[in-house]
């Protein structure tokens, strides 16, 4: 049995790279009856940077830069010489893994921290940015990581505003003529990993609360992106509800599209064409596959659901390892889940993500002797 093991990573527990490896693991010393296709996946969030660095060859390079808070800390990236190419990925240098929980607050937090990346790599001698853009702590529609690469942004005095949510609230103007001079060549795509629009029902507020935002933070949030998008219109003639995907890491999609002239993608289109997951789901019998949390919100774009149509457009049968899920799995029987496995099956969801690992070195086990059930 062919076993294509393909998951995102469980947010802020363990990476795709880690799930693939203990699953794999489990697999081989279980039976050699098991034949694993090891393909860890990302979707612009935590992981982008080591799959889609590992798939173009290229080599990590360490900077120092400013958090989503302000204080230093270190940041990768990655760098592909024979591409001119750097992958680049927000949750290095402003992801919610930056910041302890009872520290998130999206009206003080900021990009900037992106930017001083963008800036090393184009030193570097990129010219084409790959920039995933999940899991941030931030909603400042990216105006930190577009002021390190030289573009102002300005109140009604024409002072610069604070480079966080709350100074959206001032924006009145955005000054483009100081921009980092390479910029003009360097060639941008944004990778996101939801497609929500900047405002809206289903805007950018829609993930305010896992940034930390309390209800009273909420219009002051939702007044802020409707600033920005009023004076990026005003700037650009861009509506940015009119951009799939603006939304997503609190609006610095769009602002790069509109600002930046940089393509926005999707990311896991994007993952999926470049570690060439359509030929291994051919060769594969069974499909392993999964995220964090499985629910409503995944119909925006996340991994685990495109990793489920392409697996039921090749009609192969799909289980579902996460780290939580409030459905069963009768609510994917149409898509061909057999089986979902969550680490939360018998632990409580705070153990279950403090020792991530650990659960899930304990659950490797029953997903062979499922598996082992099937081939017999």
């Amino acid at each position: 049995m062919n076993i294509l093991i393909a998951p995102n990573s469980f947010k802020e527990s363990l990476s795709s790279h880690e799930i693939t490896d203990i699953i794999t693991q489990s697999l081989s010393s279980f039976s050699n009856k098991f034949q694993t296709i090891p393909l860890p996946l990302a979707d612009g969030g935590s992981g982008f940077l080591e799959v889609m660095t590992q798939a173009l060859h290229g080599k990590y390079v360490k900077v120092r830069v400013f958090g989503p808070l302000g204080t230093r800390l270190h940041a990768r990236y990655g760098m592909c010489q024979k591409q001119k190419a750097a992958v680049l990925e927000l949750a290095q240098a402003a992801g919610l893994n930056r910041i302890p929980p009872r520290k998130r607050n999206p009206l003080r937090t900021s990009t900037i921290g992106v930017g001083h990346l963008i800036r090393a790599a184009i030193r570097e001698g990129a010219r084409t940015i790959l920039l995933g853009i999940g899991d941030s702590a931030t909603i400042d529609c990216g105006i930190g990581a577009l002021a390190a690469l030289g573009i102002r942004f300005l109140d009604a005095d024409g002072a610069e505003i604070p480079l966080n949510c709350r100074g959206l609230l001032k924006l009145q103007h955005i000054d483009r003529s100081h921009m980092m001079e390479a910029l003009h060549k360097a060639k941008i795509t944004v990778a996101a990993d939801v497609d929500n629009t900047l405002t809206g029902q289903n805007g950018a507020l829609m993930y305010a609360r896992q940034k930390g935002a309390t209800p009273r933070m909420l219009p002051i949030i939702n007044k802020a992106l409707r600033r920005f998008k009023k004076v990026v219109y005003a700037t650009t003639k861009t509506d940015l509800d009119a951009i799939p995907g603006s939304g997503a890491a609190g609006g610095i999609g769009g602002a790069f599209s509109a600002l930046l002239n940089a393509s926005l993608v999707n990311g896991f289109s994007l993952v999926r064409k470049t570690v060439h997951l359509d030929r291994y789901m051919k060769q594969a019998d069974c499909v392993i596959t999964g995220e964090g949390m499985i629910d409503h919100k995944s119909r925006y774009g996340k991994t685990a659901l495109q990793v489920l149509e392409i697996a039921r457009t090749n009609k192969k049968p799909v289980i579902l390892v996460v780290a939580d899920t409030a459905d069963t799995t009768s609510t994917y029987t149409d898509y061909g889940v057999v089986r979902i496995f969550a680490l939360t099956d018998r632990h409580t969801k705070k153990y279950a993500m403090t020792h991530a690992r650990h659960v899930l070195h304990g659950m490797a086990p029953r997903i062979a002797q499922y598996l082992d059930t099937r081939v017999q």
